[in-house]
C-alpha cells in the first residue's frame, strides 16, 4: 500500500521503494517574492498557451527526439529575441544569428526542436500576443495588429481566422463575455 510506504518527518519525507532501498525527500526552501512572481508569470503564459489551439511544446533540452535541435540556450535566445520583437520584422536571417548559425541549419534546427518551422512559430506569438491585448486593452484592432508587427487590421483578421477559427472580434466579444 502507498500510505505503507510513505514515512514523513518535520524536514524529510522516507519513501520505500519495496526493493529494500529508500528514498529521502527534502522540501524545497520557502518561495521568495520574486519567485512568486515568475510562478505567476509562467501560470500567465501557460495559460496563454491554450488559447492557440494546437500550439506545439518545445521539445525538453535532453529529449533525445530532439537529436539536430537547438541546444537550449539557442532556444531560449531565440524565444526571448521573439518576444522581445513581435512589433518589428523577424526574417529567419535574424533569428539565425541570434542562434549563430546559418540560416538553413537554424531553420531545420528550429522546426525539430519546436515541431514547427520559424515563421510559423513568429505568426502564432503575434496572434497570442495580440490576443493578449485584445484581453487586457481597449486598443482597436488595427492599433493590436501594429503593435503585433502585422501590416494591417485585415493581416490580423486573415491569420486569426486561420489559427484560432475565428475572427478577431467574435474572439474577443466571447472571451470578455466568458470573463465577466
Amino acid at each position: 500500500m502507498l500510505h505503507d510506504a510513505l514515512s514523513t518527518t518535520a524536514s524529510t519525507t522516507t519513501i520505500n521503494t519495496g526493493q529494500d532501498s529508500e528514498h529521502t525527500y527534502t522540501p524545497p526552501l520557502p518561495i521568495s517574492s520574486s519567485a512568486r512572481g515568475h510562478a505567476a508569470m509562467c501560470r500567465q503564459v501557460a495559460a496563454n498557451d491554450l488559447l492557440v489551439p494546437g500550439s506545439p511544446l518545445p521539445a525538453e533540452e535532453n529529449d533525445t527526439s530532439a537529436k539536430g535541435g537547438l541546444a537550449g540556450w539557442q532556444l531560449r535566445k531565440v524565444i526571448r529575441h521573439v518576444e522581445d520583437n513581435l512589433g518589428h520584422s523577424l526574417p529567419c536571417y535574424d533569428l539565425a544569428a541570434v542562434a549563430r548559425l546559418s540560416t538553413g541549419h537554424f531553420c531545420r534546427a528550429f522546426k525539430t526542436s519546436m515541431g514547427e518551422p520559424p515563421h510559423a512559430y513568429v505568426i502564432r506569438q503575434r496572434i497570442r500576443r495580440a490576443q493578449t491585448l485584445m484581453l487586457h486593452t481597449e486598443d482597436t484592432l488595427s492599433e493590436i495588429a501594429c503593435m503585433c508587427g502585422l501590416t494591417d487590421q485585415a493581416h490580423l483578421t486573415r491569420l486569426f481566422r486561420r489559427i484560432v477559427g475565428s475572427t478577431p472580434k467574435v474572439w474577443r466579444t466571447r472571451w470578455r463575455a466568458q470573463l465577466g
